[in-house]
């Protein structure tokens, strides 16, 4: 397949982008809210779940792969 035969839907392809932006815009809403009703302790007890798992699976997919 070649570019000249991809077909665009431009309107389709603008409501896409109008949804895109519409979506970030409640995001940043609902983040602020969220900040302003819970502490800082709170926060940090979440982002260290957070951490904690991403690095177990970072731990687990290094030793999968050294078994192959």
């Amino acid at each position: 397949m070649e570019a000249k035969d991809v077909k665009v839907d431009l309107e389709e392809l603008k409501e896409f982008k109008r949804k895109n932006a519409e979506e970030r815009l409640w995001f940043i809403d609902y983040w602020v809210k969220y900040m302003k009703s819970h502490t800082d302790e709170e926060w940090s007890a979440q982002q260290k779940i957070l951490i904690d798992s991403q690095m177990k699976n970072v731990r687990e997919l290094a030793k999968r792969n050294r078994q192959k």
